[in-house]
């Protein structure tokens, strides 16, 4: 049995005594507005309901606007509700019609008629349209659409030059009253207090939301129109560099820069209302540091927000549109009470947003709440004040729920705040990750981050935490000292160990080094005068003569891009990249769900790293080097976290691809045949396995968890107790406590089953066996057929027929439409003799015991 929570923010809901009069209300309107056959008829009825439900009164468009008469084909039907320009809601164009099925299409011209004219009269800049959603009705079935113009800088803007994207489409009569009620609200006026939940932000603020559409479109606009400046570009090529080693390959574009800018926008307003609760917006200045971060900073948060790949939006040229996509956003923002918050909602959007065409391919699977807690807790039931890390947080699902899980056990007080800050860390390599995990952690910490006396810093990193920066010894003027070697920007820096001896000092330096390269741009600078800077700001080694000799390098490599326009965001790269040499062994607890990619879609030049990491330094396919193409990051991730950042006794708890149980790429991991590379007489022992195939929904492929713990070499005892979960659960992202409702759980044992080089996890007594299996020798590996759009194709059809000898063939269109993007544009077609022709087999053919 779960225990319920005791944290104080989730308030209690009052029951809405309004109900009562939906119920009588909204039944009344349907069977009344169905039995009209005019659409002016209904256009009537629909405007008695909104005045009654919200007290609002939509006027006729025709009396609102000059022009528009001349496309009405009946005056005084179609309806108009004008709100704030800044509102992503309130400004609704609503065509009315006697059937919509039927009358769609001239629903959906007729508002494009509409908007053209309305937008025609307002400025000629896109970014200063009122950002309206037009809907399509006929007073029962609606169609909400967000438009858009395409591409038109002229001050007539034809129908033509608009475009209409749908949102949503309603049929009310599938709908309970209160959900007709806030549907309605949604658009109209957004009076009610709403619960933030992972659906509610989704619907308001995901792929196919207005606000989405709409703010992603302004600002690629804007981006397109700054990107070739040189303080610009290099933001642009740092975060296309990071992603390049997230995915294996090249996927950046300005549409996904512009989305991911999205998302960073809305988390750092998310993170600003929950700390200052406000209902209101502050002025334009003060949207600006909050961009910047700088209002963070004067919260007492350092660097929630600092130069970072996003802030582009508070620079000079971008500001404007930055302070109006803070201010649609705040629109939709400002009715959700984030006291009442229990969930990482940012989970959703990022899953949505972060990289769409390709996450399915590259493997990116988020960890529900629910799986995420039970590990959380089954770890932190031992040792409630353990440190943790996730070493590849995403979202930071798993730090959100290990501070709630800490403010749980261990209650709100300035105590509870400095232990979580010095033991919930996470790093990513990922960007956007790195932004929204810190404002999970921030949503996280809720009440008990108003009982900071000092500044705070949030420990979660933008750096790679498995390709780790190499020592080296490298004579220098001042002396031979032990050094890091790292290249930024096309220039080699030396870090001396001494200034990575502690956190604190190696962040303060680099910021040190970065104010004093901006105070003195396009100015001749001196070691003398940098010496002095230092101690006029109390730099604590300011007489380590050989550090400050080193610091002043930094300095004058900061200072030549900032003189160059190259931008200051290189601070920020040096501050983070180093950040894993401080977690060498740090750790009670390593979480997490590492990244499931396999090892053939990483970039060529990270392959040969991971390569030598696999094959050489943790022996992960000894004899069976052919495998590793197969072999998922994720693998690798378990064992060098393990080993790079886990205590001795420490406990690493990761989600893994089911396939650990059975594939031969993991048979050195459930034999235990790899050793560690930095303790060597340390390994891991499998301490609990769980087996999750059986819940839905979860991912999109079969998972388990791993539990381990880290002990001295020692023979690995089998069976490892295990517990298989099964269950349908009502939404994806539900909490540990509605999960566990819909939740059974078996305690077994799993064994190591062996058949010659081949092995298995399973249940009952372990077997060995040399031979090989009786079906092995009726089973061959079948033709790789890639690309597939040069390969399958499907007969064109004739109403003339063809001759079966020589078919007319075109490439499948499933094989166009699942191409990768380099062969999305490969059709071909022609005629074929029909020996040439084969019937294939794939994996989506099969079903048990047969094909289709």
């Amino acid at each position: 049995m779960t225990k319920q929570t005791k944290l104080t923010e989730k308030a209690a809901r009052i029951p809405d005594t309004r109900e009562v009069q939906w119920e009588e209300i909204i039944p009344s309107y349907l069977h009344e507005v169905q039995l009209l056959n005019t659409e002016s008829a209904r256009s009537h009825r629909f405007a008695v309901l909104v005045q009654q439900l919200l007290g609002l009164v939509p006027n006729f468009i025709d009396s609102y606007s000059a022009g528009i008469e001349k496309y009405l084909k009946v005056k005084q039907k179609d309806r108009i509700l004008k709100g704030k320009a800044d509102n992503l809601f309130g400004n609704v164009v609503i065509e009315f019609e006697a059937a919509l099925p039927k009358k769609r299409n001239e629903a959906e011209e007729q508002l494009r008629h509409y908007v053209a004219i309305l937008w025609s009269q307002e400025s000629s800049q896109f970014a200063d349209h009122t950002p309206y959603i037009c809907i399509a009705t006929d007073g029962v079935r609606f169609v909400a659409y967000s438009p858009s113009l395409a591409g038109s800088t002229k001050e007539d803007i034809t129908p033509e030059d608009v475009g209409l994207e749908v949102i949503e489409e309603a049929d009310w009569t599938k709908l309970s009253p209160s959900e007709i009620y806030y549907w309605l609200d949604r658009y109209f006026l957004r009076k009610e207090i709403l619960h933030p939940t992972s659906e509610e932000i989704v619907r308001d603020f995901g792929l196919k939301s207005h606000a989405f559409r709409t703010t992603t479109r302004t600002l690629l606009t804007l981006w397109r129109q700054l990107r070739a400046q040189s303080a610009f570009a290099v933001i642009y090529e740092n975060w296309e560099k990071y992603l390049r080693i997230v995915y294996g390959s090249l996927i950046a574009s300005d549409q996904l820069f512009a989305r991911h800018t999205y998302l960073a926008t809305l988390a750092k307003l998310m993170a600003w209302k929950r700390m200052t609760e406000s209902r209101n917006l502050p002025d334009a200045p003060e949207i600006v540091e909050m961009l910047e971060g700088r209002l963070f900073k004067k919260q007492g948060i350092d660097n929630f927000i600092e130069e970072d790949f996003f802030s582009w939006l508070a620079r000079e040229g971008a500001v404007e549109v930055g302070v109006g996509t803070v201010r649609w956003l705040f629109s939709l923002l400002q009715n959700y009470n984030l006291r009442e918050l229990s969930e990482d909602v940012l989970k959703s959007l990022y899953q949505e947003l972060v990289d769409p065409e390709t996450r399915h391919d590259l493997g990116e699977f988020y960890t529900p709440d629910w799986l995420a807690h039970r590990i959380v807790r089954k770890l932190l039931g031992t040792n409630p004040r353990g440190k943790v890390l996730d070493p590849a947080c995403g979202s930071g699902t798993f730090l959100y729920l290990a501070i709630r899980e800490k403010r749980e056990r261990l209650g709100d007080s300035s105590q509870t705040l400095s232990h979580i800050l010095d033991s919930v860390y996470g790093a990513d390599i990922h960007p956007l990750a790195v932004i929204v995990a810190k404002t999970n952690y921030i949503l996280a910490l809720g009440e008990v981050l108003k009982r900071r006396k000092v500044s705070v810093t949030i420990p979660i990193y933008l750096a790679d935490t498995v390709k780790l920066p190499e020592p080296e010894i490298k004579p220098t003027f001042w002396m031979q000292l032990p050094s890091y070697r790292v290249e930024l920007g096309g220039h080699q820096l030396y870090l001396p160990d001494p200034l990575l001896a502690n956190l604190t000092l190696y962040d303060q330096a680099i910021e040190l080094a970065k104010d004093f390269a901006q105070e003195n741009r396009e100015k001749e600078i001196t070691l003398e005068a940098f010496c002095n800077y230092l101690q006029v700001r109390h730099f604590p080694e300011v007489g380590n003569q050989p550090l400050v000799q080193a610091l002043f390098a930094i300095a004058e490599v900061l200072k030549n891009f900032i003189d160059t326009d190259r931008d200051t965001i290189w601070a920020f790269v040096l501050k983070n990249m180093y950040k894993p040499l401080f977690f060498k062994r740090q750790f009670d607890f390593v979480v997490g769900n590492p990244p499931w990619i396999a090892f053939r879609f990483m970039e060529p030049a990270y392959q040969s790293f991971l390569k030598q990491q696999i094959t050489q330094k943790y022996r992960l396919l000894t004899g069976r080097g052919e495998l590793i193409t197969h072999l998922e990051v994720a693998t690798l991730f378990l064992v060098r976290s393990a080993d790079m950042y886990l205590k001795k006794g420490g406990m690493i708890a990761f989600v893994l691809p089911r396939s650990l149980f059975s594939a031969d790429q993991h048979h050195g991991l459930r034999q235990r045949s790899f050793k560690f590379s930095e303790e060597t007489n340390q390994s891991l022992l499998w301490r609990e396995v769980w087996d999750c195939e059986g819940v839905t929904p979860l991912f999109n492929v079969p998972a388990c968890v791993l539990i381990a713990e880290k002990r001295e070499t020692a023979k690995m005892e089998y069976p490892v107790a295990g517990q298989i979960l099964t269950g349908r659960l009502d939404r994806k992202n539900a909490s540990l406590e509605e999960a566990e409702g819909g939740l059974e759980t078996e305690e077994v044992e799993f064994a190591l089953h062996t058949r010659g080089r081949r092995s298995y996890w399973a249940i009952g007594e372990a077997t060995e066996g040399q031979a090989a299996s009786y079906y092995k020798k009726r089973f061959a590996e079948g033709a790789t057929i890639v690309p597939r759009s040069f390969w399958f194709v499907q007969v064109q059809p004739s109403l003339l027929g063809f001759d079966p000898d020589l078919p007319p063939l075109e490439s499948a269109a499933r094989a166009r439409r699942e191409a990768k993007a380099a062969y999305k544009s490969v059709y071909l077609k022609g005629t074929v003799e029909s020996r040439f022709l084969y019937a294939t087999l794939l994996s989506t053919d099969l079903l048990p015991f047969g094909h289709l």
